[in-house]
């Protein structure tokens, strides 16, 4: 018979019964795996920053896009602050010149992310919250005139640039001694942002905290510098009963597991993606047995005009014990053709996880060997990935091209 393999064919061999209570209400996790009110769930999703905080989006009709087609999970930033050009919201209240004043929130930003997270809470969506986003390591980041930490943005003369015109490594330096007018130092202001997200979303129990998204972008050396995540994920742990989340890497970034799946503070770990289904695996396969959830909080470059290769991406995190989220640049698309074309695609996606009870199965054995090795036949090329219990449930996934064997 003919199997065609683009962009994908799927085996399922299931055992059905009844789901498995885990006994905790909103947003829980079992191991790699993450539940919602005592039941595990698959996370299926959208990564799109400025949701929240854009109010020319009807974030509502949005919310409702996604639980018609069962995508539980959205991705915001609480600093959108690229947005600040088309009109988002941010933490802070700004000046009659538009910028930004450190000092003081923005009550009017902190109301609409609160009405949203409600609003996605009685659709049972998950919310990650990514409280630091990259901005000192590339030029158009650190001097584009949106962005409040730069001192010619704001009213608090902080921070001032490096001698590369930058402000990377400074960011990330818990120790950095310069202040504001006020007499603050920068681990002042994270701390700050740090604890009002806590403050204000932290009641919510569809959402958890990611420290900062990308973090390790334009060479910034993560071995040295991973302490200001750990740091702040440590405070999020403390300050808030939310799962913390870092990002590990991926994509463009240097992949650094080792530095966080030992630390019981942190939940979840993050990550970007590129490459095949089996490059994914093999980027994973040192966190599959960390007993971290695993997330690909945003695939890299457009799904629009490239969705196969994004739902490679998806597939290659689903089989590799991982939840999925899509980069969308603009939310304004939610609805549109190719948008709906993804959120049916990430629906059977979570249908075939629910039925074949992934809660229960594996990449590897509880040493790490991959189950892989299960397969003794299937299409030529060798491009596949097994998710197993032994003896229960399996699912093989197989890409590449059309083939005749079986």
């Amino acid at each position: 018979m003919e199997i065609g393999l683009k962009p994908a064919a799927l085996l399922v061999a299931l055992l059905l019964g009844p789901a498995t209570a885990f006994g905790q209400s909103g947003l829980g996790r079992s191991g790699r795996w993450f539940t919602y009110d005592g039941q595990p769930t698959y996370l299926v999703g959208f990564d799109a920053q400025e949701l929240a905080a854009d109010p020319s989006i009807d974030y509502v009709a949005a919310l409702d896009l996604l639980a018609q087609y069962r995508i539980n999970k959205v991705r915001i930033w609480t600093y959108v602050w690229f947005g600040t050009s088309f009109g988002a919201l941010t933490p802070w209240a700004k000046d009659a010149n538009g910028r930004h004043n450190l000092d003081q929130w923005n009550p009017a930003y902190w109301t609409r992310v609160q009405d949203f997270l409600a609003k996605a809470r009685d659709r049972k969506i998950v919310v990650e919250i990514s409280v630091f986003a990259p901005y000192p390591g590339a030029a158009w980041w650190w001097n584009d005139q949106n962005l409040a930490w730069n001192s010619a943005f704001n009213t608090n003369g902080a921070f001032s640039s490096n001698s590369s015109g930058l402000f990377q490594p400074e960011f990330f330096d818990l120790n950095y001694a310069e202040r504001s007018t006020s007499g603050k130092t920068l681990r002042d202001y994270q701390q700050a942002l740090v604890d009002k997200a806590v403050a204000e979303c932290g009641g919510y129990e569809n959402a958890y905290f990611d420290v900062m998204t990308e973090f390790g972008t334009d060479g910034l050396d993560v071995v040295q510098w991973h302490p200001w995540q750990l740091h702040w994920a440590q405070r999020l742990d403390a300050a808030s009963p939310r799962q913390v989340a870092l990002y590990a890497g991926g994509g463009g970034e240097s992949y650094h597991p080792e530095l966080y799946q030992d630390k019981s503070y942190v939940d979840v770990m993050t990550i970007r993606s590129l490459g095949s289904p089996q490059e994914i695996s093999d980027m994973l396969h040192s966190a599959q047995t960390s007993g971290k959830a695993i997330s690909l909080n945003e695939t890299t470059g457009e799904f629009h005009t490239d969705l196969e290769t994004h739902m490679g991406y998806a597939w290659g995190m689903f089989m590799s014990g991982g939840h999925v989220g899509l980069y969308e640049d603009d939310s304004s698309r939610f609805g549109d053709a190719a948008w709906t074309a993804a959120a049916q695609r990430l629906q059977a996606l979570r249908d075939i996880a629910d039925k074949a009870r992934f809660w229960e199965l594996s990449p590897v054995d509880a040493a790490g060997n991959e189950y892989d090795g299960l397969l003794s036949q299937g299409p030529a090329g060798g491009q596949r990935q097994v998710l197993a219990k032994p003896g229960s449930g399996y699912i093989a996934y197989f890409w590449g091209t059309k083939s005749q064997t079986a």
